[in-house]
């Protein structure tokens, strides 16, 4: 068995005995339990809403446009998948099958994803828009499978990165998905010494003890949320499906050499795209099978969220925290990024022990990574990411859909003593999670995007200023102030328990009003 049947849906379901209950709670104590025993005759148990996600504005924004280009190439999807339950995952890494499909509802989780194409008229993007998610939901690798996929990429794609790689396959398999040792979380939190050195251990990053202790007196080890076979399923899909999908290598019979028809195979293939994509459940298991028929954890959460962050290329997730602080979700892949030049530059024997700054200065690096002419970094002269789908004509240089896997402890924190708190990454009960291709955040930093959100929502009101009135707000903004050479630029917001209960501060008001100033003098031509 190598795939299962989808399970995805754009949709929530929603008891309707939880809008009875928001009301119930505005009743008078003296009529509450009157009330609830007339609810409780006019709701049947196992009714559910059935309530599309981009159509719940309340819930969830999305807006997209094309700005100043001629074509629109970002995408986005927005659904509710599944994945294997943790005694499905056993079964499977032992036999490569699953014994029972039917648990795959009992676990239910949000996905959100961005897509930032470039070339082809976005048909990468809106490949990945359609097709990503249902993908995920049915493959069922195993690490057999992930060995004969890299010996595909080496005999296929070819190259020394995809030799060495391959080559290095079990290496590769122990470090980043069975132990993880180059967790990524510790990248964004430790200071820049630890950040370099691989053996720092999380008690001596400044996020604090890995181990959390809630009310009850369980243990929560927020370095472990995700599974081995976890992981597996994130590499193997995405290298997968960017080989079949995206580049158009399926299993014809005879595998031939990219390099022979390359620029055939472009041709028909063009084009390539970034990922940026969020997975939201419950952390905790049990109450995620005990809502089975019911997504209320999207809308209500009452205990701790699991949020896991996977990232292509460029575009951004960013959360509010309590305090209305912006924090990036993930690290972006360009010619910048040290780490990036360390994975692409690394491989070579003859090469693999210089420095870092020697790296740079070598004369074998200097024909693939080049400053424009706007002092920005390109990979190969072309590319600003060093990461992403499609793109096939730099496959073999290791411009992979390998995806860097984040994960994080977020949510509600009434269960957990006020001292534990700290040791949450952002520290619990944050606001909002953004989404944002780079056409958002070239124009609007991180903060100042936060403080547009929180403050237009102050000035309008809870009621006014729902989150797809934000998203749209956020496209007009950008419109006004991008310039005439302005990207694409594409947003999904989704509302988080705490929504509206940051302060009332505007960090970067002064700076957004002296942009729109500066636009509306006239040195931007809106024409």
């Amino acid at each position: 068995m190598n795939s299962v049947t989808s399970v995805t849906r754009p949709y929530l379901l929603l008891r309707p005995a939880i809008f009875q209950n928001q009301t119930l709670q505005k009743v008078s104590a003296g009529a509450k339990k009157e009330t609830a025993v007339n609810n409780s005759k006019k709701v049947n148990s196992n009714m559910l809403l059935k309530l599309n996600l981009k159509k719940f504005p309340n819930l969830l924004g999305h807006s997209t446009s094309r700005i100043n280009r001629l074509y629109n190439e970002d995408a986005y999807s927005c659904n509710i998948i599944s994945f294997p339950s943790l005694q499905q995952d056993v079964d499977i890494m032992r036999t490569g099958k699953s014994k029972n499909n039917d648990i795959f509802k009992n676990n239910r989780i949000l996905n959100l994803s961005v897509f930032d194409g470039h070339g082809g008229e976005g048909r990468v993007s809106k490949l990945l828009a359609e097709k990503l998610h249902l993908r995920l939901s049915t493959e069922l690798p195993t690490k057999k499978k992930f060995f004969d996929l890299l010996k595909e990429y080496k005999d296929i794609v070819g190259g020394e990165y995809w030799e060495v790689l391959y080559k290095n396959r079990f290496k590769f398999y122990d470090k980043y998905i069975k132990h993880c040792n180059t967790k990524i979380d510790l990248v964004l939190f430790a200071d820049k010494g630890k950040e370099k050195n691989s053996n720092s251990t999380w008690a001596e990053s400044p996020i604090g003890s890995r181990m959390i202790f809630d009310k009850y007196g369980n243990i929560i080890d927020k370095t472990s949320l995700l599974t081995e076979y976890q992981r597996l399923r994130f590499y193997y899909t995405y290298l997968k499906f960017d080989l079949e999908e995206c580049c158009g290598h399926k299993r014809h019979g005879s595998v031939t050499n990219i390099n022979q028809n390359i620029y055939d195979q472009f041709e028909q293939f063009p084009g390539g795209s970034t990922a940026t994509s969020i997975f939201l459940t419950p952390f905790d298991i049990q109450s995620n099978r005990s809502v089975i028929h019911d997504d209320s954890f999207i809308v209500r959460p009452t205990s701790l969220l699991k949020l896991v962050v996977t990232q292509i290329g460029d575009s951004k997730a960013i959360i509010c925290d309590s305090n209305g602080i912006a924090h990036s979700l993930s690290k972006p892949h360009n010619a910048s990024s040290e780490r990036e030049i360390k994975r692409l530059y690394k491989q070579p024997e003859k090469r693999k022990n210089l420095s870092i700054a020697k790296m740079k200065t070598a004369p074998i690096i200097e024909p693939e990574v080049e400053t424009d002419s706007f002092g920005d970094k390109r990979f190969l002269d072309t590319f600003a990411n060093t990461r992403s789908f499609g793109d096939i004509i730099a496959k073999n240089k290791g411009l992979s859909a390998e995806p860097e896997l984040y994960s994080y402890l977020i949510g509600p924190t009434i269960d957990l003593p006020h001292s534990e708190k700290s040791k949450l990454q952002f520290g619990g009960d944050e606001c909002f999670i953004i989404l944002i291709s780079d056409g958002v955040y070239n124009v609007i930093p991180d903060q100042e995007l936060v403080d547009l959100i929180t403050s237009t929502v102050n000035n309008r009101g809870l009621k006014t200023a729902t989150p797809q009135y934000i998203t749209d707000e956020i496209i007009k903004y950008v419109y006004a102030i991008g310039g005439r050479d302005a990207d694409n630029a594409t947003c999904v917001l989704l509302r988080l328990p705490n929504w509206g209960n940051w302060p009332s501060i505007d960090r970067t008001g002064k700076i957004r009003e002296e942009k729109l100033m500066h636009t509306f003098s006239g040195d931007r031509n809106m024409s």
